[in-house]
């Protein structure tokens, strides 16, 4: 069942939908917080398998004002890039090193080449799809199986490393697996022929797995940046109650600063001690004069200085 007349099935017309909502929301969050490296790669990776399902899932189309031998040579255009970009992507996301000549010469030799000097030449030469597809794809085929097994060397090295838990590595291993497994199956399925549905469904599915383990490696990620946030403020309130004792600041002259730093007013600092605004006054006058600071800015600049922290 095609979508609204066009070539597209409407299997593959929701999985795009899908895709969008989900670029719309990443983009979001990526926008919150753009150094996030990781949420790019996946957002480009989201945009690739898009346009790929769009251009597959729409071309060729006779009613569309392009010529049929152009908008097959763009489909598969984006086939083939998608999968230069899902080798480049797992080089980046998961920092397998040892995978450079793979993401290099590997995808010019083996992904680029095979598209533009056994497809797009010979199906321009002979017109014939069938055969131009069937010769494009072994090669791509065999770089794929020689990819796992580079993959499989490269985790193993990178586990030596001991920077995930066995759990962790475990379900790694297997969701990154599965969706290679889903990448490779596409040039068997090209090589048979034009099945849509069934070779969006097995890439959108890979597609899927590598979600999965993008959201588990970003939990990952969250928990270690957490828990050196956590270490950081330890450390910093360490830091200011030491230098609250080489002050020799009160223990309510304490309380007044670690408000004051919170950048709380006056008003404020009296209502959360139940104090007087003329007594936060008198003490905050107090503090300056002990810490040899004439404002809060100086203040608090002494209050952080790591030469007066003793471990």
């Amino acid at each position: 069942m095609n979508f609204m007349g066009t070539q597209m099935h409407l299997v593959t017309f929701m999985i795009t939908v899908f895709e969008l909502v989900m670029l719309f929301f990443q983009i979001i969050y990526f926008l919150e917080r753009t150094n996030d490296q990781k949420r790019l790669l996946y957002l480009i990776l989201l945009v690739f398998l898009i346009l790929y399902n769009l251009t597959s899932g729409l071309f060729p189309d006779e009613n569309i004002p392009l010529p049929v031998m152009l908008q097959e040579v763009i489909a598969y255009f984006f086939a083939f890039g998608t999968s230069m970009y899902f080798v480049y992507y797992y080089y980046k996301a998961f920092d397998l090193k040892r995978l450079k000549f793979f993401v290099t010469f590997g995808s010019l030799i083996f992904l680029f080449a095979p598209f533009l000097f056994l497809f797009v030449v010979p199906y321009y030469i002979t017109g014939d799809l069938v055969w131009s597809r069937r010769l494009a794809v072994v090669i791509p085929f065999l770089y794929g199986v020689s990819f796992i097994v580079a993959t499989t060397r490269a985790f193993i090295f990178k586990f030596r490393e001991k920077e995930y838990s066995e759990k962790t590595k475990f379900e790694l291993v297997i969701a990154a697996y599965v969706a290679l497994l889903c990448w490779v199956a596409l040039p068997v399925i090209v090589f048979f022929g034009d099945f849509q549905v069934l070779e969006h469904s097995i890439t959108n599915s890979g597609f899927l797995i590598m979600t999965i383990v993008y959201i588990r490696s970003s939990i990952h990620q969250s928990r270690k940046e957490y828990n050196i946030l956590l270490d950081r403020v330890h450390s910093l309130e360490q830091l200011i109650e030491s230098n609250c004792d080489k002050y020799n600041l009160t223990t309510r002259e304490s309380e007044i600063v670690k408000l004051i730093m919170k950048g709380h007013p006056y008003k404020i600092i009296a209502s959360n001690l139940s104090i007087s605004e003329k007594t936060v006054a008198k003490h905050v006058s107090n503090i300056f004069t002990k810490a040899s600071a004439t404002n809060k800015v100086e203040l608090i600049n002494k209050l952080e200085q790591k030469d007066h922290y003793v471990e």
